[in-house]
Parts: structure tokens; sequence; C-alpha cells
């Protein structure tokens, strides 16, 4: 694996379990173990949490990509 510095390694794990987690949502929404609009729910859910939580974060520039894409999930549904 190619030497990375710390910010590079953060926002690779943070790819990976962004990713990971629309993965699961959408093979969970193909399976019928979910619906669609229970999907659409769970990015709603995130939404509202990050939104609560918007205090903790030391930088809007952070939180406001954080939102935006959450809020990309939205628009697909």
């Amino acid at each position: 694996m190619k030497k990375l510095n710390p910010f590079q390694v953060v926002t690779a794990s943070s790819l990976t379990a962004g990713a990971m987690l629309a993965a699961l949502i959408q093979t969970l929404i193909r399976k019928e173990i979910i619906s669609d609009e229970e999907g659409h729910e769970i990015y709603e859910q995130a939404l509202l949490m990050l939104e609560t939580s918007q205090g903790q974060f030391s930088s809007p520039d952070v939180f406001e990509a954080a939102r935006e894409m959450i809020e990309q999930h939205l628009r697909r549904h």
C-alpha cells in the first residue's frame, strides 16, 4: 500500500465508510429487506443527526461538506 500522510489516511477512511454504507443501504433495498422509502429515511435521519450535532464540529466547512454528501444521496431517491 502506498504511504499516505495522516490527512490522506483520514480521507480514505471516510470515503471507504461512506461507500460501504451507501452500498449496504442499496443492497438492503435491492434484496427487499427495506423499502426505497426506508432507505431514504436512513439518509434523512443521518442528516438530522448531523444537524443536531453541528455545534460539535470545529470547522463549519467540514459540517457543510458532510451535509452536502448526505443531501446528494437524498436527491437520488
